[in-house]
Formats: C-alpha cells, sequence, structure tokens
C-alpha cells in the first residue's frame, strides 16, 4: 500500500513526542509540570501570509520586551488550510524538533489532545489569582470551543465567526435593501437571484449573488450545515455523519443555486475576495480576516450580516491559541507566554485602525467592543461579537483528530457534487463511507 509519507510523517511525530510527554511530563494533566532553567521557548505557527508573521512576531517582541532575560524563537510553518498545517507540523517534529508551544485553531484541539501533545491549563486556571478576571472576560463558546472531554487545551487569543459579506455598491445599484438578522433561506436566496445579472448580454450570468470558499470547509459548508441543524460529525466526534437529512438539505440548498446560475462553482477564497471587490459576487461568508485585504487596498463598499436563519441558528466559529506542548522544557514560561497572548496589550492590535485593521477578533470581550467605537469598518462590527456572545454556537466543531485528512476527504467529495459528477444522496453516502475509517476515536 503507498501510504503518502505526510501520514508516515504525522505518525511518526505523534510516537517520538508521546515519549518525550511521557518520559517529560509524568506529574499529569491535573498538576503543571515543572520547568528547567532555561529561559527560552520555541513557538511554530501557520505561515499562511504577510498578516501571520507579523502577528506572531509581534506578540513574540512584545513578550521579550516585558521578559528582558527571555528568548522567543519563532518557527513557521507553510499550509493550504489549517489542515495541512498540523501535518506539517508533524513532519516537522518528527525530524526532531520539539517547540514549546504551537498555534492551533479550534480544528486542531481534537488532534492535539487525542494525540497527548499538549498540556491542558486546568491546573494553571485554578491556580493562577489572574485567570478568572481573564476568563470572565471572554465569552463562554471561545472557553467551550477549544475544552476537549474537560480539559481546556488553550485560551483563545483571537478568534472568527462565519457572517455573510455583502457589497453595498452592488446591492445599492440593483435597488435591493441590505438583509436583516432574521433573514431566512429563502429570503437569501430571493436576494441572492436579485443581485444576479448578465451585465454584457452574452447569455450568462457574469455576476453572481452568492459564492463560498472551495478550499476550507469552514467558511464553505459548515454555516448551512449548522443551520440546517446538522454537523459533519457526531457530538464525541467520533462518529461522522455526513449523510444526514440536515447536511443533504444544506448541500442541496447550495447546490441548486449552482443549477440556477445564481452562484458560480466554489472557488478558493483569494479568488472570491477579488471578485467580491470588483462587484462580480455580491455575497460571501466568511470571518473578520477578509478586512485586512479589503481596507489597505481602499475598498469600503461592504458590511457584514449574520447567516440566514434554516431550520434553526447558530454561529459557526473558530479561534486560535497556544497550547503549551508536553514537550516544552519550560511549561510555567509556556503558560505566561500564552496568558501574555489575550492581555489589553496584545488583545488591542487585534482591533487595529481603519486603515490598518487586525484580521481576527479580540477574544476579550473589553476589547472587542472597542472596534466600532475607534471607526473600524464595517459598520456593523459590533456582530462579530455579539454573534458569539448573544446568539447559539456549533460546538463542537467537526474537527477530529485525523482533521487533514477528513477536510480534504470532505473537500473532494464535495467538488465532485458541485461539478454536477454525482448526485447530492449519492455523493454524500460516498463521503460517509469513506469518513466511516477517518473519524474515530
Amino acid at each position: 500500500m503507498n501510504i503518502p509519507q505526510r501520514k508516515v510523517a504525522l505518525a511518526c511525530a505523534v510516537t517520538a513526542l508521546a515519549a518525550t510527554a511521557l518520559a517529560g511530563c509524568a506529574s499529569g494533566s491535573d498538576t503543571p509540570p515543572s520547568s528547567s532553567g532555561n529561559k527560552s521557548l520555541e513557538i511554530v505557527y501557520w505561515n499562511y501570509g504577510p498578516a501571520a508573521e507579523s502577528g506572531n512576531k509581534a506578540t513574540a517582541d512584545s513578550f521579550m520586551a516585558s521578559h528582558a532575560d527571555v528568548k522567543v524563537t519563532l518557527t513557521p510553518v507553510t499550509g493550504e488550510n489549517w489542515g495541512t498545517y498540523y501535518a506539517n507540523v508533524a513532519t516537522l517534529i518528527a525530524s526532531g524538533k520539539r517547540p514549546d508551544l504551537m498555534v492551533i485553531s479550534g480544528e486542531g484541539a481534537q488532534f492535539v489532545h487525542a494525540n497527548n501533545l499538549v498540556q491542558p491549563i486546568n491546573a494553571y486556571l485554578d491556580k493562577d489569582a489572574g485567570a478568572k478576571a481573564i476568563v470572565d472576560d471572554i465569552a463562554q463558546g471561545l472557553i467551550d470551543g477549544f475544552t476537549v472531554k474537560g480539559d481546556v487545551v488553550t485560551l483563545t487569543y483571537g478568534w472568527n465567526d462565519m457572517v455573510v459579506y455583502y457589497n453595498t455598491d452592488v446591492f445599492k445599484k440593483a435597488g435591493v435593501q441590505p438583509p436583516s438578522a432574521d433573514w431566512t433561506w429563502d429570503d437569501f436566496k430571493a436576494t441572492a437571484k436579485k443581485l444576479t445579472a448578465d451585465t454584457n448580454n452574452d447569455g450568462k450570468p457574469d455576476q453572481y449573488g452568492f459564492t463560498w470558499a472551495s478550499n476550507e470547509i469552514f467558511p464553505g459548508i459548515m454555516p448551512w450545515v449548522a443551520n440546517a441543524g446538522g454537523n459533519l460529525t457526531s457530538d464525541d466526534v467520533c462518529t461522522a455523519t455526513a449523510d444526514t437529512p440536515q447536511v443533504n438539505k444544506a448541500v442541496t440548498f447550495l447546490n441548486d443555486l449552482i443549477k440556477e446560475g445564481i452562484a458560480p462553482a466554489p472557488m478558493p477564497m483569494s479568488d472570491v475576495f477579488t471578485r467580491f471587490q470588483n462587484g462580480q459576487v455580491a455575497m460571501f461568508g466568511a470571518g473578520r480576516w477578509p478586512i485586512a485585504t479589503f481596507l489597505p487596498a481602499g475598498f469600503k463598499a461592504f458590511d457584514i450580516q449574520l447567516y440566514p436563519k434554516g431550520d434553526t441558528y447558530k454561529t459557526v466559529f473558530g479561534g486560535a491559541g497556544y497550547p503549551i506542548l508536553k514537550s516544552s522544557q519550560n511549561p510555567d514560561l509556556a503558560w505566561e507566554y500564552q496568558k501574555f497572548t489575550v492581555s489589553d496589550e496584545i488583545e488591542k492590535q487585534y482591533v487595529g485602525t481603519p486603515d490598518k485593521p487586525g484580521d481576527s477578533i479580540p477574544s476579550r470581550r473589553s476589547v472587542a467592543e472597542t472596534i466600532s467605537k475607534v471607526g473600524v469598518p464595517p459598520a456593523n462590527s459590533d456582530l462579530y461579537y455579539n454573534s458569539i456572545d448573544k446568539y447559539p454556537t456549533l460546538v463542537p466543531y467537526p474537527a477530529p483528530a485525523k482533521y487533514s485528512t477528513f477536510e480534504s476527504t470532505v473537500l473532494r467529495h464535495l467538488q465532485q457534487i458541485f461539478a454536477a459528477e454525482t448526485p447530492v444522496s449519492d455523493g454524500l453516502k460516498s463521503l460517509q463511507s469513506e469518513l466511516s475509517g477517518i473519524v474515530t476515536c
């Protein structure tokens, strides 16, 4: 059998790191392990672009400025998405690296926990006098999103929710009213249809009402699946649920948008950004990160709204944090670093300015509330935090331990469905069959 090298590296990394954990952290998860006298930290992060590099460097530099005797080394790791990044980190670890912390998103919480790679922070939260004030200022959904089987994997320093972006110029030109927070799937489809146009009269639409990302499920199908009342895994993330009536309903809805010419085939998010700014796409779904592209480019003709309600409404969200790896020789120092990432000093950086906005939402409620006060677009920016503080959320996010394989499998089957190569029902049955060997506990 030809086993992909990424999977081999992943298995080797898990074995190597687990051995290190057993050798160096026999105290278990209830008590923080002791630290060595070494005053250095190595942190690996997903290098998805300039913002990732500058953001992680700014945090590290600020930490070193307030801890003059500490040296922080940053190791960038590439990846098409979060899933491939985790696999690439595993390759790095298998090569002999032993980082103290790694940046993960919610998708990675199950992986690092299931493979015994991280030191849960429950004991730190219980014993650190300043931790309670921090936790009380963070929406409960953000804590729950990084809690696996009662273990808090990490504090979330920044996060993104899935909201609908709409081009205000396109809406105005078409004479369409902006969407309201209580809109439904029927309202959405009717709105998207009005915004679809054949502007060059060649008989084919060249302006579409909506599109979605093809290279990630987070800003792709997940908001629709959640609002249909479904998920791609069971609540314990041990069983795939990709062929349920709820998932079928969500995928059918999106597929119908393509069949009716209201949406093009899904595309990479970078292409979505370009078409949205050019007015070729009126709406798309994402988190706060698009404004870091739009505003510096001078594009401000947009606002946001909640996803439309289906059979229910749930905010789909994902955050990022710096879990402490069990291989760390300085877990206490690593905890100080993790705690520093949610300090006011760092959280305020995610707010940004109207000309240079942050690409994430601050996790601290008190800081997030300042976004609209300092004038950072869009006009409805308070919705970012309100969507998790005042609305139900999708928990758990479908992030099994083998997330990289899971996501790539889902995307491959969806591509076949949206390309009309297989019917929705048949495609989801095939997806479920393949996922049954991937989503396990």
